[in-house]
């Protein structure tokens, strides 16, 4: 055991641990670097002070990514890597806890459990956030702004890790479990929102037809969920330029159906 390495032997000896395995140092935990440094745990805490020192003298000699990801970070990240391959039923809190570095226990406290985890990886990978950054500014063809969104919405839903078509199912197969009662009450009515916001400028133009945004959300959302659905159904994941392809396709369905 190396009881002579200060702080900084101890970042020149995690430095040249990454430099060797490729590693990144956000992935390492207090034991890790204790055992690259040679020392125990506890030895390391009263050698550094507090992580943040380590990262100091990390950045200082040029690596980065410092920052530890915290474990509501690290096991949504798990956990949609694992809903993708195995489906939502077939994963338990202790295959992401141990896929994510962490407790279980972690996981109830910093997520709530398996229905918080479930929410929190269905808002990491839904495709609202892009959603709404297009909505921002979109072009005011209709077929070109739906194309726009349709990339967004595929991108989120047949890309990788394909893990919302196996939360779609999950919604489907529990329609009283949280995460169908969080997608009902929450992420729906934002959606909804959002599109209803778009359309509004073009029905005071007579531009689209007068449609109730649940008939809107259902001719727009209605065949990308279908396409998710065949996702879970087959396990096939269309590439990039098939998503692309069916972008347009389904913006030229949509914009003939809303137009007068």
């Amino acid at each position: 055991m190396n009881e002579q390495l200060d702080l900084q032997g101890i970042g020149k000896a995690v430095v040249q641990h990454l430099a060797a395995t490729g590693g990144e140092v956000a992935d390492l935990s207090l034991a890790d670097l204790a055992a690259i440094a040679g020392i125990s745990r506890a030895t390391l805490i009263r050698r550094i002070g507090s992580r943040g020192a380590l990262d100091e003298v990390l950045a200082a000699a040029g690596v980065e990514s410092v920052r530890r990801r915290s474990v509501a970070e690290r096991a949504v990240e798990a956990a949609a890597g694992l809903y993708a391959e195995r489906g939502v039923a077939e994963v338990t809190l202790d295959a992401v806890a141990a896929s994510a570095g962490c407790t279980v226990q972690a996981i109830h406290g910093g997520l709530g459990g398996r229905e918080g985890l479930l929410v929190a990886v269905f808002e990491r990978y839904s495709p609202l956030p892009g959603m709404a950054l297009v909505l921002a500014d979109l072009p005011d063809d209709i077929y070109e702004a739906a194309r726009m969104l349709y990339n967004e919405v595929l991108g989120a839903l047949l890309g990788n890790p394909p893990v919302l078509p196996a939360l779609i199912a999950e919604v489907s197969s529990r329609p009283s479990g949280a995460l169908a009662a969080h997608v009902r009450d929450s992420y729906g009515p934002r959606t909804a929102g959002l599109v209803e916001d778009w359309l509004a400028r073009h029905r005071a133009r007579g531009t689209v037809r007068p449609l109730s945004i649940s008939s809107v959300m259902s001719l727009f959302a209605g065949p990308a969920l279908f396409q998710a659905s065949f996702v879970s159904v087959t396990g096939r994941v269309p590439s990039p330029q098939e998503r692309a392809r069916l972008a347009n396709d389904l913006a030229a369905s949509f914009s003939r159906a809303i137009a007068p």
